[in-house]
């Protein structure tokens, strides 16, 4: 025979069910609302860093460099600045400047990782195939940085450009950091983690209190029951607690009533 589920179940389990969803819909607004804020403030920490070095450059010295000065004094003076600027931000991991030609081919000018390994850095006048062209075009003007993730020959980043400019204002250069993607996962994953253990609090905290609500329910209801059962079976002297204030409380100050009326 099967058993009838009970009030206090049968409210539980709605209550569950509504801070269930109540709780997961707050928990997926708040996780992509901080993904934004996220991406957003990556990207103005990379557009502001950028823009800043791309101040200290000297423009004159970016336009002598030509292919196969690596490893010349001014192209190791320039190194060694974007690599004294970039440590300042212990999430920078590389710095260099590039340069647009007529064609509109982006084309490496110094790449501060030379000062760690020649071999693996970019070559002057080397061509960059990069997601990120739009974005160092429009560092042609202002700072920009990386609408998403990508990937290139030498790693995953998010990257933030500036455009180097000569005495007269004018744009002869773009300087270009990277941050490696995986430093934003981190911080997301750390914060999908805290999130994850308030929705958990959230979940068994709504549940406790959701449990001893009911229970005081299914309590009341099982005296109702036994008073009606007794005061059945003839007896005159039934203790019936009338104290709730609620439709329970009405119900049991009806019962009290009809045995009076019985004795």
């Amino acid at each position: 025979m099967n058993r009838k589920l009970g009030i206090a179940t049968k409210i539980t389990v709605i209550y569950l069910i509504l801070i269930l969803l109540t709780a997961g819909a707050a928990t997926i607004a708040v996780n992509n609302a901080a993904k934004d804020i996220f991406r957003e403030g990556t990207r103005d920490n990379l557009k502001n860093t950028a823009g800043i070095m791309a101040t200290q450059v000297n423009a004159t010295e970016v336009l002598l460099l030509q292919p196969g000065d690596e490893g010349t004094p001014e192209y190791m003076a320039l190194a060694r600045q974007l690599d004294y600027m970039r440590s300042s931000n212990d999430y920078i991991v590389n710095a260099y400047i590039m340069r647009v030609d007529a064609d509109g081919k982006i084309e490496f000018i110094v790449d501060d990782f030379w000062l760690e390994d020649p071999m693996q850095s970019a070559m002057i006048g080397e061509i960059y195939e990069t997601p990120d062209r739009d974005e160092i075009f429009m560092a042609l003007s202002v700072p920009t940085a990386s609408r998403d993730v990508y990937t290139d020959r030498w790693g995953t980043y998010v990257s933030g450009y500036a455009p180097i400019r000569d005495e007269n204002g004018n744009t002869v250069a773009v300087l270009g950091v990277d941050q490696v993607a995986s430093r934003m996962v981190d911080s997301q994953t750390r914060f999908d983690a805290t999130l994850a253990a308030a929705f958990l609090a959230v979940l068994l905290i709504g549940a406790g209190a959701v449990f001893l609500f009911t229970r005081s329910i299914a309590r009341d209801l099982a005296q109702l029951t036994d008073a009606i059962e007794s005061i059945s079976a003839g007896e005159r002297m039934v203790d019936i607690d009338t104290s709730r204030n609620d439709e329970i409380g009405d119900l049991s100050k009806a019962i009290a009533g009809l045995e009076e009326k019985m004795k």
